[in-house]
Protein backbone atom coordinates (compact mmCIF):
# COMPACT_ATOMS: atom_id res chain seq x y z
CA UNK A 1 0.00 0.00 0.00
CA UNK A 2 2.93 2.47 0.65
CA UNK A 3 4.13 1.95 -2.62
CA UNK A 4 0.99 2.71 -4.24
CA UNK A 5 0.36 5.70 -2.28
CA UNK A 6 4.46 7.06 -2.76
CA UNK A 7 3.43 6.66 -6.98
CA UNK A 8 1.06 9.28 -6.33
CA UNK A 9 1.72 11.56 -3.47
CA UNK A 10 5.26 13.48 -3.20
CA UNK A 11 6.33 13.77 0.29
CA UNK A 12 6.04 17.36 -0.36
CA UNK A 13 4.35 18.58 -3.46
CA UNK A 14 6.18 21.00 -5.89
CA UNK A 15 5.20 24.78 -6.08
CA UNK A 16 2.29 25.41 -8.12
CA UNK A 17 3.30 26.36 -11.80
CA UNK A 18 0.94 28.05 -14.23
CA UNK A 19 -0.08 26.05 -17.32
CA UNK A 20 -0.38 29.20 -19.34
CA UNK A 21 -3.62 27.84 -20.70
CA UNK A 22 -4.94 25.19 -22.27
CA UNK A 23 -4.07 21.20 -20.94
CA UNK A 24 -3.64 18.53 -23.38
CA UNK A 25 -3.89 15.33 -23.43
CA UNK A 26 -0.95 13.23 -25.15
CA UNK A 27 -0.65 9.80 -26.31
CA UNK A 28 2.33 8.05 -27.94
CA UNK A 29 2.66 9.02 -31.57
CA UNK A 30 2.03 5.36 -32.81
CA UNK A 31 -0.99 5.06 -30.56
CA UNK A 32 -4.05 5.30 -33.52
CA UNK A 33 -6.06 6.85 -31.21
CA UNK A 34 -6.56 10.40 -31.98
CA UNK A 35 -9.51 11.55 -30.59
CA UNK A 36 -11.40 10.70 -27.14
CA UNK A 37 -14.70 12.35 -25.40
CA UNK A 38 -14.56 13.89 -21.73
CA UNK A 39 -16.37 11.35 -20.37
CA UNK A 40 -13.79 8.38 -22.20
CA UNK A 41 -11.06 10.54 -20.36
CA UNK A 42 -12.44 10.17 -16.91
CA UNK A 43 -13.18 6.96 -17.73
CA UNK A 44 -9.52 5.90 -18.63
CA UNK A 45 -8.15 8.37 -15.65
CA UNK A 46 -10.03 6.85 -13.39
CA UNK A 47 -9.37 3.28 -14.11
CA UNK A 48 -12.61 1.91 -15.44
CA UNK A 49 -11.42 1.90 -19.26
CA UNK A 50 -8.36 0.29 -19.29
CA UNK A 51 -7.18 -1.14 -22.84
CA UNK A 52 -6.88 1.20 -26.39
CA UNK A 53 -9.21 -0.14 -28.57
CA UNK A 54 -6.77 -2.36 -30.18
CA UNK A 55 -6.87 -4.25 -27.17
CA UNK A 56 -3.52 -2.27 -25.87
CA UNK A 57 -3.04 -1.29 -22.20
CA UNK A 58 -3.28 1.62 -20.95
CA UNK A 59 -1.04 3.26 -19.06
CA UNK A 60 -1.65 6.72 -16.80
CA UNK A 61 0.62 9.22 -16.41
CA UNK A 62 0.45 12.03 -13.78
CA UNK A 63 2.51 15.16 -13.51
CA UNK A 64 3.54 16.24 -9.88
CA UNK A 65 1.20 17.09 -7.35
CA UNK A 66 0.96 20.90 -7.34
CA UNK A 67 0.86 21.45 -10.94
CA UNK A 68 -1.52 23.45 -12.40
CA UNK A 69 -2.16 21.23 -15.07
CA UNK A 70 -2.74 18.48 -13.03
CA UNK A 71 -5.00 20.57 -10.37
CA UNK A 72 -7.38 21.60 -13.79
CA UNK A 73 -7.61 17.49 -14.41
CA UNK A 74 -8.59 16.66 -10.51
CA UNK A 75 -10.88 20.22 -10.73
CA UNK A 76 -12.59 19.60 -13.87
CA UNK A 77 -12.44 16.02 -15.61
CA UNK A 78 -12.30 13.72 -12.39
CA UNK A 79 -14.07 15.97 -9.85
CA UNK A 80 -11.76 15.17 -7.12
CA UNK A 81 -9.06 16.29 -4.84
CA UNK A 82 -5.57 14.33 -4.95
CA UNK A 83 -6.17 12.56 -1.82
CA UNK A 84 -9.50 11.52 -2.95
CA UNK A 85 -7.95 10.18 -6.39
CA UNK A 86 -5.31 8.47 -4.10
CA UNK A 87 -7.83 6.72 -2.33
CA UNK A 88 -9.74 5.77 -4.98
CA UNK A 89 -6.92 3.74 -6.76
CA UNK A 90 -5.64 2.33 -3.46
CA UNK A 91 -9.38 0.75 -3.42
CA UNK A 92 -9.36 -0.66 -6.83
CA UNK A 93 -6.07 -2.06 -6.13
CA UNK A 94 -7.23 -3.87 -3.10
CA UNK A 95 -10.52 -4.70 -4.32
CA UNK A 96 -8.30 -6.51 -7.69
CA UNK A 97 -9.46 -4.11 -9.78
CA UNK A 98 -6.20 -3.15 -10.96
CA UNK A 99 -2.47 -4.48 -10.36
CA UNK A 100 -1.36 -0.67 -10.17
CA UNK A 101 -2.37 2.75 -9.94
CA UNK A 102 -0.61 5.30 -12.09
CA UNK A 103 2.61 5.93 -12.23
CA UNK A 104 3.74 9.96 -12.01
CA UNK A 105 6.17 11.77 -14.25
CA UNK A 106 8.61 13.95 -12.64
CA UNK A 107 8.23 16.64 -14.84
CA UNK A 108 7.17 17.69 -18.15
CA UNK A 109 9.96 16.83 -19.82
CA UNK A 110 9.70 13.45 -18.37
CA UNK A 111 6.39 13.47 -18.90
CA UNK A 112 6.52 13.65 -22.91
CA UNK A 113 9.83 11.21 -22.66
CA UNK A 114 7.33 8.43 -21.16
CA UNK A 115 4.41 8.85 -23.17
CA UNK A 116 6.87 8.76 -26.32
CA UNK A 117 8.63 5.63 -25.18
CA UNK A 118 5.54 3.61 -23.47
CA UNK A 119 3.19 3.20 -26.71
CA UNK A 120 -0.36 3.01 -24.27
CA UNK A 121 1.06 5.51 -22.14
CA UNK A 122 -1.66 8.13 -21.43
CA UNK A 123 -0.93 11.82 -20.13
CA UNK A 124 -1.31 15.81 -19.97
CA UNK A 125 0.62 18.88 -20.57
CA UNK A 126 0.31 22.71 -21.11
CA UNK A 127 -1.13 22.44 -24.69
CA UNK A 128 2.20 24.90 -25.72
CA UNK A 129 3.98 22.26 -24.54
CA UNK A 130 2.07 19.55 -26.31
CA UNK A 131 2.82 21.67 -29.17
CA UNK A 132 5.99 22.18 -29.29
CA UNK A 133 6.83 18.27 -28.52
CA UNK A 134 7.40 16.17 -31.85
CA UNK A 135 7.52 12.94 -29.85
CA UNK A 136 3.97 12.65 -28.62
CA UNK A 137 0.49 12.99 -30.25
CA UNK A 138 -2.10 15.51 -28.88
CA UNK A 139 -5.96 14.17 -28.31
CA UNK A 140 -8.65 16.37 -30.08
CA UNK A 141 -11.04 15.62 -26.82
CA UNK A 142 -14.80 16.44 -27.74
CA UNK A 143 -13.63 16.81 -30.95
CA UNK A 144 -11.73 19.90 -30.50
CA UNK A 145 -8.15 20.66 -30.26
CA UNK A 146 -6.38 22.83 -27.48
CA UNK A 147 -7.25 26.29 -28.16
CA UNK A 148 -10.26 25.96 -30.26
CA UNK A 149 -13.19 27.45 -29.05
CA UNK A 150 -14.90 25.19 -26.81
CA UNK A 151 -12.10 22.56 -26.17
CA UNK A 152 -12.90 21.34 -22.67
CA UNK A 153 -9.95 21.76 -20.38
CA UNK A 154 -8.86 25.66 -21.28
CA UNK A 155 -9.09 28.42 -20.43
Amino acid sequence: MAALFAAFAAASPAPAQKAGGAVAFVVNARNPVSEVTSAQLRRIYLGDETRWSGQEKITILLLPAGREERRMLFDHLLKMSDDDYVRHWIGKVFQGEATSGPKTASSSASMAKLVAGLSGAIGFLSAEEAAADASVKVLRVDGKAPGERGYPFGP
